[in-house]
């Protein structure tokens, strides 16, 4: 049987996919000029990152505020946290790490402990619109990622948490920067 759609059919059906494709906004679109805000001029955090990881979870797919944004960059710290945390467990029970990487391992255990101590009330805040207690907390999660990583250079060892702990870094002060814009 003669298939009933003809070249000038196709070609309209085509035209009219590209234009409605071309006209339409990404739900995500949006996010661009607030990554832009919050790491164009920052330090510490990139707009790649920011994007990246505001793509990465669909909370932020119909047109979150700075405040959502902020929480699930929150939520996200903690589970980075928690993962690295595990992770940490892991090396350190694997007992193939030498004396320094273990040392350096354990007190990387105890700073993430705080980080996920602190995570909870860091949650509550923003949502609460305590900004300058979040602040606060996200500022001492930042600190520990930092110090964690540290105590590797400090050691002379290789740090084998050195993307958890700059994800943890750059999550809390991403959630900081969309708490002050």
């Amino acid at each position: 049987m003669a298939s009933s759609f003809n070249g000038s059919g196709v070609l309209f059906v085509v035209s009219a996919l590209l234009l409605f494709g071309t006209t339409q906004v990404t739900p995500m679109d949006y996010l661009l000029p607030i990554c832009k805000t919050v790491g164009g001029g920052s330090t510490f955090v990139g707009i790649q990152f920011c994007m990246d990881t505001f793509h990465s979870d669909p909370r932020t797919a119909h047109g979150a505020t700075y405040q959502d944004l902020a929480a699930i960059a929150v939520d996200l710290l903690t589970a980075n946290a928690t993962s690295t945390k595990a992770k940490i467990g892991g090396l350190l029970d694997g007992k193939t790490a030498d004396a320094a990487t273990a040392q350096a391992l354990r007190s990387c255990q105890v700073l993430y402990d705080g980080i996920l101590q602190r995570q909870p009330g860091s949650a509550a805040a923003v949502k609460g619109g305590k900004f300058s207690e979040a602040i606060s907390s996200l500022e001492k999660s930042a600190a520990a990622a930092k110090e964690c990583e540290d105590g590797f250079s400090k050691s002379h060892v290789a740090s084998p948490v050195t993307v958890e702990n700059s994800n943890a870094f750059q999550l809390a002060k991403l959630a900081v920067g969309l708490l002050y814009s």
